[in-house]
């Protein structure tokens, strides 16, 4: 039998596609030190249309906000959020990943208890160097797997300082201007696979400001800083220039500067 003539045109008139038609939301990484704001952006995505994924108990203390919460304990139950979320039969038109820093640690302890089943001579509890590639290749899955979701994504991450001169990935112009960057903390593999993932890294920080009616009065203030920077591993993708930060930070203020370059 002759093999059946595929309709090439047909296939491009069903693949092609205009970005300005495009319907997927953002991927967002936010990173930063502790007690910073990170869990709290995540739940500004909206009451009742965000999903968070915790690693960490950081919503414990949210009550007033009361958000939708996945309690993650173990390697395993990632698989099960994310399968619940592909079935589409849910209200959820966000999920946060919040806390990549641990569930990196999450899938190295998951790798290494994996190995010491397999290996009855082996010391538990002892690292080897294989553990780390193969927690990797878990987490690049896990990335891609929420990556392929048809709703928002917004991955967290603790913050960390490398010296440029230990990061020979970084840029020759980083190297010249600044000893040392803000990434998230991350293993590099992870890093780099999530940083290709996602449309908007910023790193996530407050500032004492005036209070706006009384100016001798210092008040913390959240920023969220996206312009690409030489000592922040921040960017973002956007045909409209964006402020180098965002004050008091939100999802959707965050989305609407993305499509169209101002917000309220």
């Amino acid at each position: 039998m002759r093999p059946i003539a595929k309709d090439y045109a047909a296939i491009a008139a069903s693949k092609i596609q205009r970005p300005s038609k495009s319907t997927r939301p953002p991927r967002i990484l936010i990173y930063g030190r502790n007690k910073k704001g990170k869990t709290t952006f995540g739940a500004s995505a909206g009451q009742g249309e965000v999903l968070i994924l915790d690693p960490e108990e950081g919503t414990e203390g949210m009550v007033k906000r009361d958000p939708h919460v996945w309690p993650i304990n173990a390697w395993p139950e990632i698989d099960d959020a994310y399968n619940f979320l592909k079935t589409g039969k849910h209200p959820y038109k966000w999920v946060s990943v919040d806390g990549l820093t641990k569930f990196a640690n999450m899938s190295l302890r998951y790798v290494m208890s994996q190995e010491e089943e397999r290996d009855l001579t082996r010391k538990p509890g002892m690292v080897q160097k294989q553990d780390y590639g193969k927690s990797g290749e878990l987490m690049k899955g896990m990335l891609n797997n929420f990556h392929a979701l048809r709703m928002g994504v917004i991955f967290t991450a603790q913050e960390r300082t490398i010296e440029v001169t230990d990061d020979p990935e970084g840029d020759d112009e980083d190297a010249e201007t600044s000893d040392f960057i803000y990434v998230p903390d991350l293993p590099r593999g992870v890093r780099s696979s999530v940083n290709q993932i996602v449309d908007v890294i910023g790193r996530i920080y407050t500032v004492k400001v005036e209070h706006p009616k009384n100016p001798e009065v210092k008040v913390l203030q959240r920023r969220l800083w996206v312009e690409p920077h030489i000592a922040f591993d921040t960017g973002y993708r956007s045909d409209f220039r964006l402020p180098p930060f965002i004050k008091s930070p939100t999802i959707p203020k965050l989305v609407t500067l993305l499509r169209e370059g101002k917000a309220t």
